[in-house]
Order: C-alpha cells, then structure tokens, then sequence
C-alpha cells in the first residue's frame, strides 16, 4: 500500500512541478494529504472496497480488506476478473445502469487515484439513481478453517466520461450464523407454543396478537377471529365468582403489566356460547422494548367435574358404611318382629297343648278366640307383619350385597336371575325428586327357555343392570303418555352368535331357546317406552360426564362405568338404539359360558 501512495504522489508533485500555473501546487500538496487520509481509511475498513472495470469487471484497485477476502495479494489481485477474486462469480454478469458524476471542476485528472473519485462520486442532483443502478448478491466464499459468506453490492459511477463498477464486499457469516440461531430459536419455541396442551395468549394493549393451536381448539374459533379479541370479548358479561368480567379482566391486567404474576379461576366462552372454567396464569415479558402479558389457560371443566364427584364419592362411601351398620342392627329388630309375629300366631292356634293348658286355666275357649281373630282379621295383620319383615330382610340382603366390594371373581350366572334382582332393587328406590315410583311401570318379561348362562362377576353385572333400569325409568317420568298408554319396560333375555357387525354374525337374534353350544353372546335387553333420544345423543351416551339431566342431579358416569364394565372387564358389547318419542333399547352381550362335551 505505501508503493501506491508513493507513486501517487510523484505524480502529482511532478504535474505540479511542470505546470505554468505554480498556484496550483499547495492545493496539490492539501489534494494530496486528503488522499492520503481517505486511502488510509479505506484500508482500516473492515468491509472490502473494489474498483472495476464497467465492461470486463477487471479489479482495477482494492483495499487490505478485499484483498484478505480473496485470499491474494494486492499485486494478484489487480488486473484480474473478479471471479479470480470469487470463484462463485464465474459466468455471471451484473446488470447496471450508469449514473451521470457532477463533472471535474479541476480539469482533467490522471487516473491514479480512480478508487477515491469513484467513493467520492454522488448522484444527480435531480434525484435517486435509476432502476438498476445498484445489484447486490450474496456469495459463499472458501477461506481457511471455515467458508465466508459475502455480500456483494456492485454499483456503476460514470467519472469523467469513463464508467466504472465500484464492489463492496461485507462479511456477513456472523449475521447470517445469528440469524440462522434466532430462526432455530424461533423454530423451537413456535414448536413448543403449539405443542402445548393448554391455550396461550399473547397479549398487548388489552388484545389477542397470538394463540397456539389449542386456543384455537379450546374456544372453538380460528386464529384471525381470536386475535383480534380482547379477553373480555371471550368470557361472559360476569364471572360467577367475581363480578363484571370487564372490571376483572382490567384489574388482573394492571397488576400482571406492573410485575406481579396472576393466577386465577376465569370462565371462559366457547364460539357456541358454552361456558367452560378455567385456570389462568398471567404474566409479564418485554419484547423489542414494549411490555406483552402471557396467558396460559388451562380447561378445568372435567377436573371440577371430579373432584365433585370424588367428594360425592366420599360422602357415598362414609353413606355406605353407615348404611350398612344400619342395616345389620335392622336385622335385628326385624328378626325380632318376625319371630314375635310367627309365636303370636302359634300361641292362638288351637290343638296345641301348651295353648290349650293355657286357655283352660284363662277359661278362655281358644277356638272362639281364634273366631274373634279371623272375624276381625288380626290373623291376616299378623300374616301381613310377617311378609313385610321378609320382604323387609330381603331388601337390607340385596342392599348389602350391592354395596359389598367386588372381589371381581367369575363365575356361571343366570343373567335372568340377575335382571330380576336389579328389578327387585330398583322397585325399592322411590325417587322423590322425579315424583316417579318405579313400582307404577309395567314390567314384560320375555325370557327364552334354555338360555345357557354367561361367566361374570355377579355384583357387577347386577350393577349395570341396575343403571339400565334407572335410567329407564328415570327416562319414562319425562313423558306425558297419551290415554290407552302407560309406561313400560320390556326385559328381553336370550342368545346371540357373532359379535355385532361382523360378518356371518345373527344381530338382533333373541329367543333361541334350546341352550345350543354354538352361542356366542348371551344377550339382555332393557327396552322401554320413554321419550327416546336423538342421534346426536345417542353416539355420546357412553363417554364420560356427558349427561342430559339438569345440573347437579346427573354425573354422566353410569353409563361410561357400564361401558367399562361389559367391554374391559368382561370381553361384552353394550349397545343402544332407538326411536326419538317411542321407545329406547339397550343391549348387553355377555360371552356365554362354555361347557365340556
């Protein structure tokens, strides 16, 4: 570089030696130190400065950085193409428009110093250069250790009536390596934003900017429609346990943009207008200099669901032990009646000697007493008390045994004697709260001779049964019956081969009543005369907590426990059927038992 500078000013010390006008020569030497500067300069840059020729792309000069780029010295690298200097510009050709320079305003110049009257030119003053003016590309470039990525912008300047192409090369591989981190860092949290699996919020200036895809879902609308929502906009005009959901959407706002973390329960509105609760977490981060808040919103609608049903749980297993403490002291007072009953009527029966002995020792003739008695039936109310202490112990033993734990062991039941004990448990529950006594439904029983019967766990299937029946009649209370009406409940019990839908398989087959070995199911339907339901409802009756009762007098569970129980734990199919405003059907398939030849 100092060679340049040298002969650069001989040149101009001799041109101003040998001039007539010895004026000039001070501005020559103050030309010269600001071209000494400006040199010095543009070799302290670290972006590479080149001069080329406009029509060949000859390097014509370079700084120290341009030369490093290249891997060459300045002496290999003038006079050469530029794609001597970068291999990956071979074969290309740049498309420029000129520029028209202000003239020289001091004649002529010697084209020594070219490189600094071309990073001194300026473009016209009438405005921006043209289209075209300007081309940049962006280049790999081989270096020792590791490759160099360049940005080349290439520009043409017309100086003196002569064109020529100036080339700045920037080192852009840490810009484009941090860029490349910031996109996989953008990559990775955009993955873990949508993969999570509650909804996210990203808020500013009291709006939705972005949601994941569970937002999306969990609300029921799509991402243009939710950002451009408030929260407020979402949720119902009041929360149930807080107030106007404005008010309290503002003051959890303003303390989560002044630092302090919120955690709260919100109801939140699906796009149907469903309310659904919620657990929010809100907080505060700064991006680009400007405060967001970030919501993460988790569904807690089936976890409330559980803990109540847990908690009701709870109370029904605290119930059910003191039920049946209860129900073996009724044994005892029962026991006690019954026994009382059955001596009165022996004690007054004539014939026995004790009684006889008695009476005459009373003067009392025993057969006119026993007259008295059936006179004024006191023989049949003791009769009576009798039956209803029977009756009485024999709803405490199917009590106990319905509470009792499954040992889930299995053995051959008769499902029809199973089906008669769940009728016998649900005639003694008298729902009060329906106004509904299942003893006013007519029971039809149609039981197939010979049915074989099904290896099961006895309690369980008794428990099935059970729900079947309540919600049959439970069903029924909810429909007004025409006059020649009445509510009914049709108990079907009998065979089936093949599963349901599979081919070769008798669908629907009830009634086959010679105890053949080929059957695969035993099969029980429950079939009455309600209101029916829709399709809608019939395809969800099986999953957990839905239910079409009113809040609080349903969990939704029955069913999906009924479910699991004849699918998971006995191999079964349960299925449902029917005919909105006439009747609904639900069938249980049990494998039957299968006995040695």
């Amino acid at each position: 570089m100092p060679k340049r500078s040298d002969e650069l000013r001989e040149k101009l010390i001799g041109l101003g030696q040998g001039s007539t006008r010895k004026s000039y020569y001070p501005e020559l030497r103050e030309r010269i130190q600001q071209l000494e500067l400006f040199r010095a300069l543009l070799e302290s840059a670290g972006d590479g400065v080149l001069l080329l020729a406009a029509d060949t792309l000859m390097v014509l000069d370079a700084n120290g950085a341009a030369c490093r780029f290249a891997g060459l010295p300045w002496e290999a690298l003038t006079g050469r193409p530029l794609a001597a200097a970068f291999p990956e510009l071979a074969g290309w050709k740049p498309h420029l428009t000129g520029l028209t320079e202000r003239p020289p305003q001091d004649g002529p110049r010697d084209r020594a110093w070219p490189l600094a009257d071309v990073l001194h030119a300026t473009p016209p003053p009438s405005g921006p250069p043209p289209v075209g003016g300007e081309e940049r590309r962006l280049i790999r470039q081989p270096a020792p250790g590791a490759d160099l990525w360049l940005e080349l912008a290439l520009k043409r300047h017309d100086i003196g009536g002569t064109p020529y192409v100036s080339c700045i090369a920037r080192d852009v591989s840490e810009r484009l390596r941090a860029e490349e981190e910031l996109r996989e860092s953008e990559r990775k949290y955009r993955a873990l934003f949508e993969a999570a699996n509650d909804a996210i919020f990203l808020i500013r200036d009291g709006l939705v900017r972005d949601a994941n895809r569970r937002a999306c879902e969990l609300f029921g609308r799509p991402m243009d429609q939710l950002t451009s929502m408030a929260p407020r906009d979402l949720s119902p005009p009041v929360q149930p346990l807080g107030g106007p959901s404005p008010q309290q959407e503002g003051m959890r706002i303003a303390k989560a943009l002044a630092g302090e973390p919120q955690f709260f329960e919100w109801t939140h509105l699906r796009a149907d207008g469903t309310p659904f609760d919620c657990e929010i977490s809100l907080s505060r981060f700064t991006l680009r200099g400007e405060p967001w808040l970030i919501a993460i919103i988790r569904d807690v609608t089936e976890q409330k669901k559980l803990r109540e049903i847990m908690v009701q749980t709870e109370k029904m297993m605290s119930v059910g032990g003191v039920a049946a403490g209860m129900a073996h002291e009724i044994n005892n007072p029962l026991s006690a009646i019954a026994q009382s009953a059955q001596n009165l009527q022996r004690r007054l029966a004539p014939g026995v000697r004790d009684n006889e002995a008695a009476a005459l020792m009373s003067g009392v003739d025993l057969e006119r007493v026993q007259h008295y008695f059936e006179l004024r039936g006191l023989a049949k109310l003791v009769t009576n008390i009798r039956e209803a202490c029977g009756r009485a112990a024999e709803i405490v033993r199917h009590m106990l045994d319905f509470a009792r734990r499954s040992d889930a062991e299995r053995a051959e039941c008769d499902l029809a004697a199973l089906l008669d004990r769940a009728v016998e448990l649900a005639e003694n529950d008298y729902d009060l709260k329906k106004r509904h006594d299942f003893r006013n439904i007519r029971i039809v029983r149609e039981y197939a001779p010979g049915t074989p019967p099904a290896e099961c766990a006895a309690t369980e299937i008794e428990q099935v049964l059970f729900n079947l029946l309540k919600n049959a009649s439970q069903a029924i209370s909810q429909k007004v019956y025409p006059e020649g009406e009445a509510p009914r409940i049709i108990l079907r019990v009998g065979v089936q081969r093949g599963a349901p839908g599979m081919p070769g398989g008798a669908d629907g087959v009830v009634g086959i009543g010679d105890g053949r070995a080929d059957a695969d199911y035993v099969r029980i339907e429950v079939e009455d005369n309600g209101p029916g339901i829709d399709e809608r409802t019939r395809v969800r009756v099986f999953e957990p907590f839905f239910t079409t009762k009113p809040p609080g007098e349903g969990t939704g569970l029955g069913l999906s426990v009924s479910y699991f129980i004849i699918s998971r734990n006995h191999g079964g199919h349960i299925l449902v059927e029917s005919q909105p405003g006439q009747w609904c059907r639900f069938t249980v398939l049990l494998p039957a038992a299968r006995r040695a030849a």
